[in-house]
């Protein structure tokens, strides 16, 4: 019998002594069956709130105590008729139909308290696993769960894969292998993708846990199968983007590198075939023109390792103070005369805030942005340039009056090796020019985004957050 038990039974017999003695100094003015009815009293609470055995023993006692004070004669176990037999009769009776009722009642509630928190904890359980994809987070979660719903001293969850290797396991408590019970993870087609085991406590499981252990392991099958189906979801979407990106770097590598290629081999060999006599002004077009294709071959190749150098999380992260205005305004100046035939306006106010950023991936980010706008933008349309500061960030744009971009193409304008399709025949390079502006105004902690420009082309917003504290002094 455990301590609180004979807790409940001292309690019980204590209430009869103290119920007794209070009756006794008012006997006079208390008929039998009221005191009858208090110790029935205290049979319903012993029964109720500590169970059987207090019932049973706050009865006999009670039936005891009513024999000796309050039926005659008095003092003495005894019943000096049938009418005072008759009491005592009906008293143990009813005490006996009272405490099995209480007992009952009891029982059923302390059964439903403990549904009800099994309802709970699976709810909890479901809750905690909805979003849940790292499988030892899973088993570590329900192992934790289920030594606190059951009997249980340890458990013991292990998530396997499809070969049956060991993904994941948790321990919880104190677990014994040879006392267990084991329930396995199981999926359509009767495949295993797990268990648990489930050690008892001294006493035993409940009868009502074997369910509970049965549904939590059920549930877990399923957590099990949606993740196992998330990852070939993912694995499936991976090798999807692969091929994708496999395809368009042949592309790129057989069209948009081949052709400065082909270029320069056409141009080289023919300079140098001793047949044919080239003027000094032919010669040196020819050689421009192989220059010319070798930096377009050569800034190729160096959009290809800067995006893969973001694409690493690679990228240098040292920042200075640098004023945003000359910053701006000097790399627009440089790149003027390779934007002609385009004019170029510039709106840069001369106070703008100083930034902390990297000054060689600010000025590519204009760079890249200056000539993308070149390459869209038809001849003599001007391109602005235009810059202003306010509410903790600076914002930059970059106007054009090409063609635009396609609201369905926005979004994806600034990933890899895409292209507005419209003036793709206008486009040079790999398609990488925006997608490294992206990943370099991102490592800024700022924003990059294209929008529709009033009376026609595309207006290019760079957004990079102003520091709250000042540049040191020079």
């Amino acid at each position: 019998m455990r301590y609180g038990q004979w807790r409940g039974m001292i309690g019980a017999a204590s209430a009869i002594v103290g119920l007794t003695g209070l009756m006794l100094q008012a006997r006079p003015l208390i008929h039998a069956a009221t005191a009858a009815l208090g110790y029935l009293l205290v049979v319903v609470l012993s029964a109720a709130l500590v169970g059987r055995q207090a019932g049973l023993l706050s009865g006999l006692l009670g039936s005891l105590a009513f024999t000796i004070w309050f039926i005659p004669p008095y003092g003495a176990i005894g019943v000096v008729s049938v009418e005072h037999g008759l009491r005592l009769a009906a008293f143990l009776g009813v005490a006996a139909v009272v405490q099995r009722l209480a007992e009952r009642a009891r029982r059923q509630a302390e059964a439903a308290g403990q549904q009800a928190a099994a309802l709970g904890a699976l709810y909890q359980l479901s809750q905690s696993l909805e979003a849940e994809v790292e499988r030892q987070q899973i088993v570590a979660i329900v192992a934790a769960t289920v030594l606190q719903v059951s009997r249980s001293s340890g458990c013991v969850v292990v998530a396997l894969d499809d070969a049956g290797a060991e993904l994941a396991r948790a321990d919880a408590g104190a677990s014994d292998a040879a006392t267990a019970r084991r329930f396995g993870f199981q999926r359509d087609g009767g495949r295993c993708l797990g268990w648990m085991e489930v050690t008892p406590t001294a006493r035993g499981h409940d009868a009502e846990a074997t369910p509970l252990l049965a549904t939590i392991a059920a549930q877990i099958g399923l957590v099990l199968e949606r993740v196992r189906l998330s990852d070939l979801s993912s694995h499936a979407r991976a090798l999807a983007e692969s091929d994708r990106l496999k395809s368009t770097l042949l592309s790129l590598v057989s069209h948009d590198m081949r052709t400065p290629l082909a270029v320069i081999k056409g141009s080289v060999t023919s300079l140098l075939d001793p047949a044919v006599a080239w003027p000094a002004d032919v010669q040196r077009e020819m050689l421009q023109t192989v220059r010319e294709e070798a930096d377009r071959l050569n800034r190729i190749v160096g959009e290809l390792l800067e995006m893969s150098r973001i694409e690493a999380g690679a990228i240098s992260t040292a920042r200075r103070w640098y004023d945003l205005d000359e910053l701006i305004v000097a790399v627009a100046e440089a790149m003027r005369p390779g934007l002609a035939p385009h004019p170029l306006h510039i709106d840069v106010p001369a106070d703008l805030p100083w930034l902390q950023i990297s000054y060689a991936q600010i000025e590519q980010v204009l760079r890249n942005l200056l000539e993308n706008a070149a390459h869209y933008t038809p001849p003599d349309a001007p391109i602005e340039v235009w810059a202003r500061a306010g509410a903790g960030v600076l914002r930059l744009e970059i106007r054009d009056r090409g063609p635009g971009v396609p609201a369905e193409l926005r979004e994806r304008i600034f990933d890899k090796f895409v292209r507005a399709a419209a003036a793709e025949r206008r486009a040079e390079g790999a398609g990488l020019g925006l997608a490294i502006c992206r990943g370099l105004v991102e490592a800024h902690g700022g924003r990059i985004w294209v929008e529709a420009r009033p009376g026609g082309g595309a207006t290019f917003v760079v957004t990079l957050p102003v520091p709250a504290t000042a540049p040191p002094t020079l």
